[in-house]
């Protein structure tokens, strides 16, 4: 009887104690939440369907929503795991999945963001990309926002 005894008294110390220590620790952690970046073109404000993802303060977007606001074109190829972003008849790069390595108007370049396959869409990286495709590319740190400018064809 008294092994048991002791056995519970323990028990609850433990659990009492873990749970002082998930509070004490929730506590001095808190929650960082991130902040919205956001995309303007041509001065007006920029949606993508999905969320802008940031990762090592690289920010991704959806490949064909950002080729066709500045006039070319993206298609995921699932063979060859790549991405092929177009303008006009000049301009060709495809980028594969998981490498920097490319070929942009048939030469082979280095890149600096694989583009990255998610469930219904493809991330490329928004600066790089809207550079490659023609847009002057500014960032303000204070409100994150990213402004694309492009000349609109008539």
């Amino acid at each position: 009887m008294l092994r048991k005894v002791s056995a519970m008294v323990l028990t609850t110390a433990l659990l009492t104690g873990s749970v002082a220590a998930t509070a004490a620790f929730a506590q001095t952690a808190p929650v960082q939440q991130q902040k919205k970046v956001k995309v303007q073109l041509n001065g007006k404000e920029f949606q993508f369907p999905q969320e802008i993802v940031v990762d090592e303060g690289v920010a991704y977007v959806n490949a064909s929503t950002l080729a066709i606001a500045l006039g070319g074109s993206a298609a995921w190829d699932s063979m060859t795991k790549s991405l092929l972003v177009a303008k006009g008849t000049d301009y060709r790069m495809r980028m594969y999945e998981n490498t920097t390595f490319a070929y942009k108007n048939g030469k082979e370049v280095q890149v600096p963001n694989a583009p990255r396959p998610i469930t219904g869409a493809v991330l490329v990286p928004l600066v790089f990309i809207a550079q490659e495709l023609g847009a002057k590319v500014s960032y303000d740190e204070k409100t994150l926002t990213y402004s694309l400018t492009i000349p609109i064809n008539s």
